[in-house]
């Protein structure tokens, strides 16, 4: 094995510096301006490019039903939010793994909790296409003002909300 690490090392500093090599190349047809003798008219004259943007079909739906207010296993306050998850994708796959679910107070992020209630295996099991299931998943409370829950595609270029809700605490 001490034969291969050598070779291993330099495959990979061959591979960084054919990337950082090729890397100006890859960019260079983005952005600038071009220096057309039709492009000298004042920018209010040329019409206007309208950009009409295609709703973004997800392959997942995700509802956001409710939440319980309860306490960790230290006795800390926490909050469970209960999620419905379906798989409309062509392939198997999990609530944790297609999606992002984030919950945040005053607009900082909430950390998951470790509760003693049962959460099920909705979060992680994996489920068919077509199939649906439902997920509980517990964070720590840091105060007592809102509770602001979205989720998103995981692996997506755009920020597509799937669901979005606030639930109260106090």
């Amino acid at each position: 094995m001490s034969k291969l690490a050598p070779i291993s090392r330099r495959c990979l500093a061959a591979t960084l510096a054919l990337t950082a090599a090729l890397a100006p190349f890859a960019l260079s047809g983005c952005g600038g301006t071009s220096s057309s003798a039709d492009d000298s008219a004042p920018a209010e004259e040329q019409p206007a490019e309208s950009q009409v943007s295609e709703p973004t079909q997800s392959d997942y739906a995700v509802t956001i039903d409710g939440s319980t207010v309860t306490t960790d296993y230290e006795g800390a306050p926490a909050i469970i939010v209960d999620y419905t998850f379906t798989n409309n994708s062509e392939e198997d796959t999990s609530f944790a793994v297609a999606c992002s679910q984030k919950a945040f107070q005053n607009g900082v992020q909430l950390e998951n909790a470790i509760v003693t209630e049962d959460l099920g295996n909705g979060y992680m099991a994996e489920i068919k296409p077509g199939s649906t299931t439902t997920a509980r998943i517990a964070y720590s409370l840091t105060d007592e003002s809102d509770v602001t829950v979205e989720v998103e595609e995981l692996f997506s270029l755009d920020d597509t909300m799937l669901a979005e809700a606030t639930f109260s605490v106090a």
